[in-house]
């Protein structure tokens, strides 16, 4: 059965519009003009323009080097104005990822990928969380009401990268039974994941597993996002069979995307909150 991510973006949305309209306005910079990311990017207009909030895209040379473009991001998230800023991915790979991040104010990065935003969320300390861990937590607690029913469960998450994996089995090592993390090096992930509960996936890879290798009732959230031999956009679970095992799964697309995007403008809400 499908877990509609379209219907939970709609009831964050609905949810943030009751709450005040944070001041200032969304701004994001775009490297280049890759047409994924553009079209990631109108998505997140799309709900800035539901919830009434300005929202201003930088588009940015392909060919800025890392301290120019560290210098633009700081130019540009400065102004007082600006309540959240955030550096669309992926930057080229002449651009060191890091540096640039950094240059976004810890109080204004709304998807904390800088080392600060990152830190504090590791510590305990910061007022958000990655949109990734906010999107597995929204759709856990639709599934489980009771956070305690995670006690009794194993959690498989595919892939350990510093955007899906890392964050989101720091954030469930402490609410399931047993956590696994798949990495790059491990070769037979369908092997892993016949006694797992939940399966968070964000390896890119299309059609990495399907329901066959999972057990009756499994919930999979899966951020993987790649295109198949004929060329359409699928994720790394091929959910043929999946109802007749019980398995609730995200769709791609259509599935974790939406929730990610209402997720970053509920930090941007969280973040101005008391400005």
């Amino acid at each position: 059965m499908i877990i509609d991510g379209k219907a939970i973006e709609a009831d964050i949305i609905e949810r943030l519009k009751k709450l005040p309209k944070p001041p200032g306005f969304f701004g994001a910079a775009l490297v280049g003009d890759d047409p994924a990311s553009l079209n990631f990017l109108k998505q997140k207009e799309r709900v800035a323009h539901a919830l009434g909030i300005e929202f201003r895209l930088y588009q940015l040379p392909k060919t800025i080097t890392t301290d120019a473009l560290r210098a633009e991001i700081g130019r540009l998230a400065a102004p007082k104005p600006c309540g959240a800023f955030i550096v669309q991915l992926p930057l080229p790979e002449s651009v060191n990822r890091y540096y640039a991040l950094n240059a976004i104010p810890k109080e204004k990065d709304a998807d904390c990928l800088s080392e600060p935003a990152l830190g504090a969320f590791y510590t305990g300390r910061g007022k958000i969380a990655p949109p990734s861990v906010e999107t597995v937590a929204e759709i856990l607690r639709r599934e489980h009401d009771d956070e305690r029913d995670l006690r009794g469960m194993k959690a498989v998450v595919i892939g350990a990268g510093f955007l899906i994996g890392k964050p989101v089995g720091f954030w469930l090592q402490n609410r399931v039974g047993e956590l696994v993390v798949l990495d790059a090096s491990v070769r037979d992930v369908r092997a892993k994941l016949a006694d797992a509960d939940i399966v968070v996936s964000g390896a890119g890879k299309a059609g990495l597993f399907g329901a066959g290798d999972l057990k009756e009732g499994a919930i999979i959230i899966d951020f993987g996002f790649d295109r198949g031999a004929d060329g359409k956009v699928r994720g790394d679970f091929d959910p043929a069979g999946a109802d007749a095992r019980g398995v609730r799964y995200t769709s791609t697309p259509g599935g974790t995307g939406p929730v990610l995007v209402a997720k970053l403008f509920e930090n941007f809400y969280a973040l101005n909150g008391d400005r």
